[in-house]
């Protein structure tokens, strides 16, 4: 994971946030800068975090495959490159289809979030 990434994305998205008119009418009513910004801002502005984060667990699939192979370790990135040259398609459909299982339930768990820290979003 990159700090920097997340970090820049988070401030980034903090600006914006903060000059929405949610915010504004939160302070005028007389609530703390603290929970404001806590509260009302910083759960707004976590969405593209939370988005990029989604994006870095589909690529840590694929970066698995690579150290597997870089290392000779035992997983499931090297079972799909040696059923790949064996041309074996019974394990490499299985492993395709658990990697995009893998990759759906993250975004799944993606949307869950949204709910979770935007009030603005609904799930139906």
């Amino acid at each position: 994971m990159q700090a920097a990434t997340y970090t820049r994305l988070t401030r980034g998205s903090m600006l914006d946030v903060l000059g929405e008119d949610y915010v504004r009418t939160a302070r005028s009513k007389g609530i703390s800068e603290r929970r404001v910004v806590v509260r009302h801002a910083l759960r707004s502005a976590l969405t593209p975090v939370v988005t990029q984060f989604g994006i870095d667990v589909a690529g840590l699939l694929g970066g698995a495959v690579v150290t597997e192979q870089v290392f000779s370790l035992p997983g499931l990135g090297k079972t799909a490159v040696d059923a790949i040259n064996q041309q074996d398609l019974p394990v490499i459909i299985g492993i395709v289809l658990f990697a995009s299982t893998a990759v759906v339930l993250a975004n799944i768990a993606v949307d869950a979030v949204y709910a979770v820290l935007d009030p603005r979003v609904r799930l139906h």
